[in-house]
């Protein structure tokens, strides 16, 4: 990913998520050290698109972070949040990230987006990302949120 798509990445993705979470996210530039590479329960949402350009996102949160911005999203108390609720709000966060992605680079709409695929991974490891063309890694107060982006 060219340095000026992952600007728009990064900013087009802190906007959703402080619009409709009101969760602040931390791009971060540098690869975090193998110490800080926290596993553990995340989810993983992917979604594609096509049209004038072709290509899939895949978004890793961290369990508790998708539970929080669920609860933010919801309105809702954070012992009322149900699993299920956590993997739709992962579902819609990619839906609505990479929409809004998409409207900034194909302003046309020549591009449409496919249904997000969501599952939990009880045991993630980011080890296998790291050397990935389109990653963008963001620091939350629960963990790192990865993202991969793979274009045709």
């Amino acid at each position: 990913m060219d340095e000026n798509l992952r600007l728009v990445v990064f900013e087009t993705f802190s906007e959703v998520f402080e619009t409709m979470f009101f969760t602040f996210l931390e791009p971060l530039a540098e690869a975090p050290e193998k110490g800080d590479l926290a596993g553990g329960r995340f989810i993983e949402a992917t979604i594609g698109y096509s049209g004038g350009c072709n290509g899939s996102f895949q978004f890793y949160f961290p369990w508790e972070f998708c539970k929080n911005i669920t609860v933010n999203f919801l309105g809702v108390d954070e012992d009322e949040v149900q699993d299920g609720q956590i993997q739709d709000t992962a579902a819609e966060t990619a839906n609505m990230a990479i929409g809004s992605l998409l409207g900034k680079l194909d302003p046309g709409g020549k591009a449409s987006l496919a249904i997000p695929q969501v599952k939990v991974i009880d045991e993630f490891s980011p080890d296998g990302l790291l050397g990935s063309a389109g990653l963008c890694r963001f620091g939350t107060e629960f963990g790192i949120l990865w993202i991969v982006g793979t274009h045709a």
